[in-house]
């Protein structure tokens, strides 16, 4: 099949730098699809990446004004030019099919079908109708209306990252719903490495208010009070960088904490593996890419509890869940894992068990399924 996938931010050169799930699921499909069949990628582009790219057997088309390469809300200007270049170019390409991966591009990938009279397919990592001023703030305005208009447009298969995206869509579209998690590359987690000599807890996450992180910034405030050695690293960009900072100043613990962004693929899997703990504390959250990730590595974690990370781990196998409101309670449990070794053990083992549950290679399997099915009842 010739397959067009959207995904309004893409990496670029060896290094792998991702800025969220999102991204991270449209290479590694592309990557995997890319051993039969033909892909090809459009995506925005960045301050220094070329304009057509090949990666993998595939090929990276980036359009659009050049911009920042960080997964924000904003950037109403630029998130325009970016699909109206989008939808000019791709209606040029010779394809089969066509997969748009977020709101923007969900747009993006349905005008270009209609033009093309070829069937489309949406990705949905979450549905946020109803929630996007709550959670992306004024910009969020935006997210609402496009995201209420392609519900209205429809696509000819929908793929849901997970159960609960998945009810969400139902009521809402007329379009097939399919289930396809993420996934994780186990070969890039084989190697091994030593842990850092000081407890360390790590955080893989975007820095906006519904992540939550102030929950964990103040739990990891009260916990380095009870372990003056713990440290706590926090790898992502987002409009929330500034007040999170602020906040470990004011809570005197700046010199534990640590943010980091824009990292390598292979440097943020060192930095996982050599941590002792993964935290994600979102308050809402479509899959959780990073908690599997973690799991692959050993790492137990502390998760908020909410509907997606409880589908996502089993019901807590491999590591806790607690109320996302209460920094009290990942505290406590932190102060559990790191000071309780059989513990530890014990959770450590039933998170690589769970990790061994996603594989991106079954994930581009069944979505090549989706795929074949949908063009097929469109011949």
């Amino acid at each position: 099949m010739k397959i067009l996938l959207i995904s309004e931010f893409f990496p670029t050169g060896k290094d792998l730098k991702f800025s969220g799930g999102v991204e991270a699921r449209t290479f590694y499909l592309a990557k995997y699809l890319a051993r039969k069949h033909q892909i090809c990628v459009i995506t925005s582009r960045g301050l220094t990446s070329p304009k057509v790219e090949k990666m993998f057997n595939f090929t990276v088309y980036r359009v659009g004004p050049r911009r920042s390469y960080m997964a924000t809300v904003g950037g109403l200007s630029k998130r325009i030019y970016f699909i109206k270049d989008a939808i000019s170019f791709g209606t040029t390409l010779d394809i089969e099919v066509v997969d748009g991966s977020n709101f923007i591009t969900h747009f993006i990938a349905k005008i270009i079908a209609k033009r093309k009279k070829i069937p489309s397919v949406a990705w949905y990592p979450d549905v946020w109708v109803g929630s996007w001023i709550n959670n992306a703030g004024f910009w969020g305005i935006f997210g609402e209306i496009l995201e209420r208009l392609n519900l209205i447009l429809g696509f000819d298969s929908y793929i849901a990252i997970s159960k609960q995206t998945a009810q969400k869509l139902k009521g809402r579209i007329k379009g097939r719903i399919y289930t396809v998690p993420c996934g994780i590359d186990h070969k890039e987690f084989k190697t091994s490495l030593k842990k850092f000599p000081k407890p360390t807890i790590i955080c893989v996450s975007r820095l906006a208010k519904y992540k939550n992180l102030r929950t964990l910034i103040l739990a990891f405030a009260h916990l380095s009070t009870r372990l003056k050695e713990v440290r706590l690293i926090i790898v992502g960009t987002g409009p929330e960088y500034h007040n999170l900072k602020n906040l470990t100043k004011a809570l005197k613990i700046n010199s534990k904490v640590q943010f980091l962004f824009n990292l390598p693929r292979k440097e943020l899997i060192r930095l996982i593996k050599s941590s002792h703990i993964f935290s994600l504390p979102s308050l809402v959250e479509g899959f959780g890419i990073a908690t599997i990730e973690a799991c692959c590595a050993g790492l137990p974690y502390v998760n908020s509890d909410i509907p997606a990370h409880r589908e996502v781990t089993n019901n807590s196998k491999g590591g806790f869940m607690v109320d996302p409101r209460e920094p009290l309670l990942f505290s406590k449990r932190f102060y559990e894992l790191l000071t309780r070794k059989t513990l530890y053990n014990q959770k450590s083992k039933q998170a690589k068990q769970l990790a061994g549950i996603y594989s991106w290679q079954k994930v581009a399997k069944y979505t090549e399924e989706v795929y074949k099915s949908t063009v097929s009842r469109n011949l």
